[in-house]
């Protein structure tokens, strides 16, 4: 299901992607040089295709594939799996996304990716997203942090983005799905290391298949792709580079979650650790990082206002980190001995919304809990006429509902 594109353009981003060798990087760093330009939202396959086609710098095999898939590209050798692709993004909910429809967090890396496969819901590309990242073997206490962490701001409209891996990444989807199955406007997206049509490991497989319902999986590697360890580095620039933060639950020394650290500090995204005992090596790694400069974080509310910033300019309005004594507490969800392998989702699941331009500054005010209408205007800096005249308007378009206690975002 490509993102409205002709045949021709599509067949041409894939064979683009498909060149074999890493040219990936090469081929954007040389658009850029090249144009003069910062601004990827215009580029297109057809002008990467011209660029390996007629660069020197680029091998002679790459140069030939290049002109080959310009002009014929299901002569190209690798034709079939063009074809396999396209077949793949016929299904429902299936999404081929070209380096020009990133959203732009993501196009600003040093290494974009030149094509993201998507199972889900592609608009949470573009969602405020905290990745959450950690160690795989988990203590009790790691466990319950990844979990209700995760629940809780997922609740304040955050996606929460890991890699499906054992330990914190799976507790982490988990209290997300928890959260979006009780209602809450936030979600989860897993980045994978292997191809879509793969779940790695096994014992995730109805967890993918709840992401994928509620938020979305996402890979930069084509189909067949083995889940190989070399990918899994690379893989870990994407759980960082989707979001406005990364938080470190629990890491040893030599930890996968440290190079995600690395990456998001490169990436300039807010980095932020869970300091834990020292008398464990899972804390190790969250220790170090506090030393080099990470912000210790001791509960959800202190992570929204660390986001607080990135969150003030990724939103149209200013953002204003609510208080989280009032949530429900999602301690009953993982024990010591792991959590369930099923994970039932309603089949109804809360979307993201399309607010009127002029209604998105009070509708960033408002999250899943009740607030009152002295509190939203106060914090919009309203008069009652004006807040009173835009909350109506929220409520007609069916965006929020009033119940005891106040304004809250409808289910």
């Amino acid at each position: 299901m490509p993102l409205h594109k002709t045949n021709e353009q599509l067949t041409q981003e894939l064979a683009l992607w498909l060149i074999p060798g890493n040219n990936q990087r090469r081929v954007i760093q040389s658009y850029l040089a090249t144009t003069g330009l910062a601004d990827l939202s215009l580029v297109t396959a057809e002008k990467l295709l011209e660029l390996l086609a007629r660069n020197p710098a680029f091998s002679e095999k790459t140069r030939s594939l290049a002109s080959l898939a310009l002009h014929d590209p299901w002569q190209l050798p690798f034709a079939d799996k063009i074809n396999s692709h396209l077949i793949w993004a016929q299904e429902d909910n299936h999404w081929l996304v070209f380096l020009s429809e990133l959203p732009y967090i993501l196009q600003q890396l040093v290494d974009p990716p030149l094509l993201l496969c998507v199972k889900g819901q592609p608009e949470q590309l573009h969602a405020p997203s905290l990745s959450v990242v950690g160690s795989r073997k988990l203590s009790p206490e790691g466990e319950q942090q990844a979990a209700n962490w995760s629940y809780q701001l997922a609740w304040q409209g955050l996606n929460i983005v890991s890699g499906l891996a054992r330990g914190v990444d799976g507790y982490a989807h988990q209290g997300a799905l928890r959260a979006v199955a009780e209602g809450a406007s936030g979600t989860t997206c897993a980045v994978l290391a292997h191809g879509l049509d793969i779940v790695y490991p096994p014992e995730h497989k109805t967890m993918a298949a709840n992401i994928s319902e509620a938020g979305a999986l996402i890979s930069e590697y084509p189909l067949g792709t083995p889940p190989l360890p070399r990918y899994f580095p690379a893989r870990n620039r994407l759980v960082t580079g989707l979001s406005l933060g990364v938080l470190v639950v629990q890491a040893a020394l030599r930890s996968g979650s440290l190079v995600s650290a690395r990456h998001a500090m490169e990436q300039g995204r807010e980095v932020m650790a869970i300091p834990g005992s020292i008398r464990y090596r899972q804390n190790e790694g969250c220790h170090q990082l506090i030393r080099q400069g990470a912000a210790l974080v001791t509960c959800p509310e202190e992570v929204l206002n660390e986001l607080s910033v990135p969150l003030k300019s990724f939103l149209p309005n200013a953002f204003h980190p609510p208080n989280l004594s009032d949530l429900p507490d999602a301690s009953n969800l993982p024990s010591a001995s792991g959590f369930p392998k099923t994970f039932d989702l309603p089949k109804k699941i809360t979307m993201q919304v399309q607010v009127p331009e002029h209604l998105q500054s009070i509708y960033c005010l408002i999250s899943d809990l009740p607030l009152s209408a002295d509190e939203l205007l106060a914090k919009g800096g309203l008069t009652a006429e004006q807040g009173l005249v835009l909350l109506l308007e929220l409520e007609l378009e069916g965006l929020i509902v009033q119940k005891p206690g106040g304004w809250c975002k409808a289910n």
